[in-house]
């Protein structure tokens, strides 16, 4: 069966203060369709460098990236394409657009991934997105007027409204307290699912990683379990 997303001998290095850095050091990896993975570790052992070239947006030093079993395009314009047709990415602050309105920032991966769709279907796609994760009412709110686990619901229906393949999250209940942390965590878990796509979490979190089918966990660059 072709996987979601795979890895292959992927290895990102660069340099910091003059110092070689190995990111990630010949990490192999295959996600299942459908699944929900976990990955934990220490601060700097690789996570959200895992999580960027899984979701094209760090290219790798050397290895390939598989996407639905095809190659990840090595040009930049090519990566973004892929990326926007067929992942959702939840970067660590959740990155919602301020100045927005809600329904603009969770309408805004169609405006690249379908620019000629027309702006009232992009909307009536965005709404059906935020009803799916429980926040129809605040369309016209901006997120300044949120609580946190409210934001947090904006950034996954934002994931989830091109239907990706496979949704990154990169620690997304981190400034959430316990409960809501939970909430999130089972809805990110449900709505992947429903759409049949994939789920990856790069989390400090135990109780967000028992929630997973499958844990990894990184040290150095390395997955070791």
């Amino acid at each position: 069966m072709t996987q979601a997303l795979e890895l292959i001998e992927v290895s990102v290095d660069y340099h910091r203060g003059g110092q070689p850095v190995h990111a990630l050091d010949s990490v192999s990896l295959a996600i299942g369709r459908s699944e929900s993975v976990a990955v934990v570790g220490p601060s700097g052992c690789g996570k959200s460098t895992l999580l960027g070239v899984l979701g094209l947006t760090i290219p790798p030093t050397s290895g390939s990236v598989l996407v639905n079993g095809v190659p990840a395009p090595s040009d930049p314009d090519g990566r973004a394409r892929t990326r926007n047709r067929l992942l959702g990415l939840i970067p660590q602050s959740g990155a919602v657009i301020d100045h927005l309105s809600v329904l603009a920032n969770v309408a805004l991966p169609l405006e690249y991934s379908r620019p000629r769709t027309r702006r009232r279907d992009r909307h009536e796609r965005a709404r059906q997105a935020l009803a799916d994760v429980g926040i129809a009412w605040a369309e016209a709110s901006t997120p300044p007027r949120l609580s946190g686990g409210e934001r947090q619901r904006v950034a996954v229906a934002r994931a989830l409204v091109n239907r990706p393949r496979c949704i990154l999250a990169d620690e997304p209940t981190a400034s959430l307290d316990s409960v809501t942390a939970l909430e999130v965590t089972s809805l990110l878990i449900s709505q992947s699912a429903r759409h049949g796509g994939c789920l990856i979490i790069a989390t400090h979190d135990p109780r967000v990683a028992e929630a997973c089918d499958r844990v990894l966990t990184m040290q150095d660059g390395r997955l070791t379990g």
